[in-house]
C-alpha cells in the first residue's frame, strides 16, 4: 500500500520526467487516489514534485532491508 514517505519509481512518463523515475510520496490527498511525489535524480537529489495517480507508481523497497532479506 502506497502511503506518505513511500519511496517509489514512476510508471508513465509525466512532465518531461521518464517512467523509471525515483522518488519519495510527500503527500495523500484524502479527496481521491493521488498524491504529489517528490522526484530524485540518479544521486537522489530532489528535482521537483509532481502530482501522480497512485497508479501510476510502484513502491520500491527500502534497500538495506530488501538486501537483508535476499541474505536469509
Amino acid at each position: 500500500m502506497l502511503r506518505e514517505n513511500c519511496r517509489v519509481r514512476t510508471l508513465i512518463e509525466k512532465q518531461g520526467f521518464h517512467a523509471g523515475t525515483l522518488g519519495v510520496i510527500v503527500s495523500v490527498y484524502k479527496a481521491g487516489p493521488a498524491c504529489e511525489v517528490e522526484l530524485w535524480d540518479e544521486k537522489e537529489n530532489p528535482m521537483d514534485v509532481v502530482t501522480f495517480m497512485l497508479d501510476e507508481l510502484e513502491e520500491v523497497p527500502d534497500s538495506a532491508k530488501y538486501i537483508t532479506k535476499l541474505l536469509e
